[in-house]
């Protein structure tokens, strides 16, 4: 009779190992649940996941399966094996060891002939003690592998992984399991229930990790079509919003593979790098509401179209006026070349008087307060009007026109050659003809120019609303800095670099090297590199653009990379990098 006491020391009962086993098992998936939980990648996840069942089960090998997008095959992700010390990852292995296995066959039929389909169609686990006497499956190619490798696979566990909604997402297959003294035993009936558990939470990881990639895709896919949409709206700026990505993905590039200098401890997370990508791509969102006449102002009498051809008719009715009081002036007795000369001598004034205005019109060069006075002479020219101006309006247009105007505007009369009537002032802009003709540099005026400045304060406001996971926290900041500068010049905030990060300072230099490079812009010719370079430079030395990331752009060959995939050949000049750095 075995005393208490000596049963207790010796000899436990099996109900209290079984109860200690299943404890051990209980703790194991608790913590196999939070290790799967983390977040981590799609091979180190189904690592963790075949190990584990390894483990509870010590199986010799076994590999997991997924299954396809269009449902239509098992798809090998990894394998292990002890005793021929092998591991295989899908996208690693130089050959595949396994290919796909089809779940149908050509007629549509469900494949039950394999054990791993079966389970992935049926959903249910099959245990098999001897796969060389089982019968129903086909093992051939079980077999085919024993033969090369000099391996006997023989007790198989395959069981199916389901999703939250039950739906068969993969297959894990344990090979040989084993006893303490390393024989090849059956997979336990008693352990199913765990390894069926461990499946489930399996699953579940899976289809987690799945579900956050295919809303990170949709995040990422929305903010490209938005990016794309912008550059579609004018086939002036077609492209920017998708190449200022690759410039600042290459500098950021080029910053964490510097090991020497001053960014030698710089690198970026998976996350930070996705960050850097979607606020590349958002950085001009708030072009979205930029209005067309704004963005395609090529000229300064630029609106829907360019106006100067409505000018130029009315210089043509000043020649034609000409022509006719020099005719009536000779029927009228006068001198003949008199008459001429002094009609020769207005077509001369109307034409010098026209290329002047054509000229300041293209907003190249700077006007200076001398051509500025002249247009306005210009402009206090006159021109006789017959046609009732107040048809064929649209009704915003007859809005604008006062009682008073809509009365003379019927009637034939007098106009000046160059005009700022109240009616072109609305929504904001000033359309006056000699207002904006009198724009000291480029094409737009300085209510233009605002707005297009606040597409920046429009984007941080439209950036602002959307709810970031904390990964992403910093979008908003990257994306609309992009026209701050080093020296608190810049706009919307007048920030200084010690108040901008890395990445943000990177935005400022690809946001303007691709706008100077750009070959689609209707206001400038494509300049070549060394132009642009050299603008670079100029801006570095204002303290406008970082320096130490100008340098790295100039030596890392950032500037050359880019310029060999998206310039124009002839663009591609000659650069003297050595003449730009001060600090190297």
């Amino acid at each position: 009779m075995t005393r208490q006491g000596d049963g207790a020391k010796g000899h436990r009962p099996n109900g209290a190992k079984n109860r200690d086993a299943d404890a051990n098992h209980l703790a194991q998936l608790v913590d196999l649940g939070i290790s799967l939980s983390a977040p981590q990648g799609r091979a180190e996840l189904n690592q963790k996941i075949l190990m584990a069942a390894r483990e509870f089960t010590n199986a010799d090998g076994g590999s997991l399966y997924l299954v396809n997008k269009e449902e239509t095959e098992l798809q090998f992700r990894i394998l292990m094996n002890d005793t021929l010390n092998t591991f295989f990852v899908s996208g690693r292995e130089q050959h595949k060891p396994f290919p796909p296995l089809p779940l149908y066959d050509a007629d549509g039929h469900p494949n039950h002939r394999n054990i791993a389909t079966y389970v992935a169609l049926s959903g249910k686990a099959i245990n098999i003690e001897d796969a060389y006497s089982a019968d129903g499956f086909d093992f051939t190619g079980t077999r085919a592998f024993d033969a090369e490798t000099g391996y006997r696979s023989k007790s198989f566990l395959t069981v199916p992984l389901k999703s939250s909604a039950g739906r068969v997402i993969g297959v894990l297959q344990l090979i040989n399991a084993r006893d303490d003294a390393g024989h090849v035993i059956t997979f336990d009936p008693a352990i199913e229930p765990i390894i069926n558990a461990l499946a489930s939470q399996a699953a579940v990881a899976i289809e987690n990790r799945r579900l956050l990639l295919s809303q990170r895709d949709l995040m990422e896919s929305f903010v490209r079509v938005l990016g794309n949409a912008i550059d579609a709206k004018s086939p002036h700026t077609a492209g920017h919003c998708a190449r200022v990505p690759v410039i600042a993905r290459m500098l950021a590039q080029a910053a964490v593979d510097d090991k020497i200098g001053p960014f030698s401890n710089f690198y970026l997370t998976d996350m930070e790098w996705y960050e850097l990508d979607l606020a590349a791509w958002l950085h001009d969102c708030g072009k979205i509401i930029t209005p067309d006449h704004v963005i395609e102002k090529s000229t300064k009498l630029e609106t829907i179209h360019n106006r100067i051809h409505e000018i130029r008719t009315r210089f043509e009715v000043l020649r034609r006026d000409a022509e006719i009081d020099m005719l009536k002036r000779k029927l009228a007795g006068e001198d003949a070349d008199t008459c001429d000369a002094d009609f020769n001598k207005r077509v001369t004034e109307l034409e010098t008087q026209f290329a002047m205005v054509a000229d300041a019109n293209i907003g190249d060069a700077e006007l200076g307060g001398e051509t500025i006075d002249a247009l306005h002479d210009i402009a206090g020219q006159t021109w006789v009007r017959h046609f009732d101006r107040t048809v064929g309006l649209s009704w915003a247009e007859n809005q604008r026109l006062s009682d008073a105007d809509l009365a003379s505007l019927r009637e034939a009369g007098a106009e000046n050659l160059l005009m700022d009537r109240e009616d072109q002032v609305y929504q904001g802009f000033n359309r006056g003809e000699l207002y904006n003709l009198s724009i000291a540099r480029g094409t737009l005026t300085a209510e233009e120019r605002q707005v297009i400045n606040d597409h920046v304060v429009v984007t941080q406001d439209m950036l602002a609303q959307l709810p970031y996971p904390n990964e992403l926290q910093r979008i908003p900041a990257i994306a609309g800095n992009h026209h701050e500068k080093m020296n608190g010049s810049g706009y919307p905030h007048g920030m200084t670099g010690d108040e901008m990060g890395i990445l943000e300072k990177v935005m400022v230099i690809a946001d303007i090297f691709e706008a100077l490079t750009a070959v689609d812009r209707p206001y400038k010719r494509p300049k070549r590199m060394s132009e642009c370079i050299a603008i670079l430079g100029d801006m570095r030395d204002k303290g406008e653009i970082d320096n130490d990331l100008f340098e790295l752009f100039l030596i890392s060959g950032t500037y050359l990379e880019y310029g060999k995939k998206f310039l124009q050949p002839e663009q591609c000049d000659d650069v003297d990098i050595e003449a730009f750095l001060i600090s190297r």
